[in-house]
């Protein structure tokens, strides 16, 4: 084998080499041909769960996400109870939502959980929190324990099933594409990876 044709052989063996790599280490899945179809707007949906840290410190890159975004896609956050004991914290986050109090308690709750090493999985302990923070603990209960928690509740499990969600956090981006930072290699690379996916789904 002359030299030409050696280098072509070291050639071809090193982008198969780049190419297996590639295809071993993705920084997202397609899990679906078909969009979701409940929203016009591309949706960004982030499944979580208050007691799990990657959750805890994906927050602040899912705000940056969520602040750069064009009208024309949303961020649906989805709490998922992929075990019985998440069940509180998932209506705990259904029940602020409804109370509008979401904007400013979801991040205190993942901080009194993570950095106060509170666990508020019952619905006393969180009922307190909400006190404690200046809002109507009572009615936190009420809605705690209320049909329209149930609703949102079996819809968060639906979604979970349809995609099949089986750890958090993880992101679905329109109902096609699944990543999370387990795919990428920092929080910087898993913004541009939505975006790039959030694109994809512009020119289609």
């Amino acid at each position: 084998m002359n030299k030409y044709s050696s280098g072509i052989v070291k050639l071809i063996i090193c982008l198969f080499f780049v190419s297996t790599v590639s295809l071993a280490d993705p920084k997202y899945v397609q899990i679906s041909n078909q969009k979701q179809t409940e929203y016009d707007q591309i949706v960004i949906y982030e499944f979580f769960w208050y007691g799990c840290p990657h959750c805890f410190n994906l927050e602040p890159t899912m705000d940056q996400i969520e602040a750069d975004l064009g009208k024309d896609t949303i961020l649906i956050k989805v709490p998922v109870s992929l075990r019985d004991t998440w069940q509180n914290h998932a209506k705990a986050y259904f029940t602020l939502k409804q109370m509008n109090l979401d904007d400013d308690l979801h991040v205190k709750l993942f901080e009194e959980i993570h950095i106060n090493s509170q666990r508020l999985d019952t619905r006393d302990s969180l009922s307190q929190f909400v006190s404690n923070h200046g809002y109507n603990s009572k009615k936190f209960e009420e809605l705690f324990d209320s049909f329209g928690t149930e609703i949102r509740m079996n819809k968060a499990s639906r979604l979970a099933r349809e995609y099949q969600i089986s750890s958090v956090p993880t992101l679905v981006i329109n109902g096609k594409y699944m990543t999370s930072g387990s795919y990428v290699s920092s929080y910087d690379e898993l913004i541009d990876v939505v975006n790039l996916l959030v694109e994809k789904e512009r020119q289609n």
